[in-house]
């Protein structure tokens, strides 16, 4: 047993079947309205009977089946099945052209455009030509109705059925645009999510990387101290060092969790957001940076000058980095923090001397830590410079010029 067609399938061809039984009605109507009127093709010029030129109706309309697949045969087929319509009843006969009209659509609807113009053109011709032949040898009316029915039949046969589908094609075009806008609005609005979660990953990465690489290098450089300390036996500063150990990995710990906070769509328990580095906490950066034992100098230049809360954390971060940079890849080196402000910037700068001699030397700068530095500077607009100082030392610095709509 073969499976039932689906709904879809079955209406489609419910529909494409509609029009080849209009033209089969209309030879069943032609031959019986020359059965109960008393002979209707008898008024007709010519002598064809009424069922032969039924016959030629149905002929069209089982052509007319093809029309989707076939339409440029079937178009000219149904011409000429009209043409024989024409030329045997004097071209006063027009009930062929029900038939010409649905092919020309068809035609118009599925074929390239200078291929359906060339076989209107020529199934135009055809009508003419015969239509006017057979009326001027057998018909009876006068040459303006002669000629006005050329005209109508024209109009009717080809240029209204083609104008129909041309407009039918232009609507369909216009929806095939706007799905393909549609289709392209909703592809950018993805692509520019993506780009958008894929700039906080970053965001959230290079976040990461400073918190846990600056507190990671002092709990690494107070370890040390205190695993060297042991050796002269001085246990109170191995003491201080191992506190100073614990207390680096607490402050790690709780700006991990607040940094991972960020992923919530909501605030902490206490409904309190979690704080942002500022400007005003590099001081205390500096501070714990100088109990795990380096040597900084802190020094502020000018009123301090407002900031967004983005240029405030880089700032910080540019800070933290550079103070994790120095105790990894120069250890025992003195650092400088300077902050400078003017009138219409914020200058922050972290220098360090080379390390003592004798001093083993850690990795290359060139690493995550300065990549990070430049993406947050250039995201905010600033200038970040980065190099080796003549004397063997390493210079950041950062230049934040004021933007008067973060104090907005």
């Amino acid at each position: 047993m073969l499976p039932a067609a689906p709904p879809a399938s079955r209406a489609a061809a419910a529909r494409r079947a509609v029009v080849p039984a209009i033209v089969a009605a209309g030879a069943l109507g032609y031959l019986a309205a020359d059965l109960w009127l008393d002979g209707v093709s008898a008024s007709v010029p010519g002598d064809i009977p009424a069922v032969v030129t039924a016959a030629l109706l149905a002929a069209q309309a089982v052509l007319l089946v093809f029309r989707f697949r076939m339409p440029v045969p079937v178009f000219a087929g149904t011409v000429l099945l009209d043409a024989v319509i024409l030329a045997t009843s004097a071209g006063e006969l027009g009930v062929g052209s029900a038939g010409v009209i649905f092919a020309a659509y068809a035609l118009v609807r599925h074929v390239r455009r200078d291929v359906a113009l060339i076989a209107l053109g020529a199934g135009g011709a055809i009508t003419t030509v015969t239509g006017s032949l057979a009326a001027l040898i057998g018909s009876t009316e006068t040459p303006f109705l002669l000629i006005l029915s050329v005209v109508v039949r024209l109009g009717l046969q080809y240029a209204a059925p083609a104008a129909v589908a041309e407009y039918a094609l232009s609507r369909e075009r216009l929806v095939q645009a706007l799905r393909e806008q549609a289709r392209m609005a909703e592809q950018e609005r993805l692509d520019r999510a993506e780009r958008t979660v894929r700039a906080e990953r970053e965001a959230l990465a290079r976040e990461l990387h400073d918190i846990a690489g600056h507190h990671l290098s002092g709990i690494i450089v107070s370890a040390q101290a205190a695993a060297a300390l042991t050796r002269t036996g001085d246990l109170d500063r191995v003491r201080e060092m191992l506190r100073a150990v614990q207390d680096d990995a607490r402050i790690a710990l709780a700006d991990l969790r607040r940094t991972v906070g960020l992923l919530r769509s909501d605030d902490d328990a206490s409904g309190t957001p979690s704080p942002v580095p500022t400007i005003g906490g590099i001081e205390t950066l500096v501070d714990i940076a100088r109990e795990r034992g380096q040597d900084i100098a802190f020094t502020t230049l000018g009123a301090p000058c407002p900031l967004g809360a983005l240029a405030e954390a880089t700032a910080y971060r540019m800070v933290q980095e550079s103070l994790s940079n120095a105790a990894r890849h120069a250890p025992g080196a003195s650092c400088e923090v300077t902050i400078r402000s003017d009138e219409d910037a914020v200058e922050i700068t972290v220098s360090n001397t080379a390390p003592p001699a004798g001093t083993p030397r850690g990795a290359s700068r060139s690493g995550y830590g300065l990549a990070g530095m430049a993406e947050r500077s250039e995201l905010i607009g600033a200038q970040l410079t980065a190099g080796a100082s003549a004397d063997g030392g390493w210079t950041n610095r950062l230049r934040i010029p004021f933007d008067p709509r973060s104090t907005a």
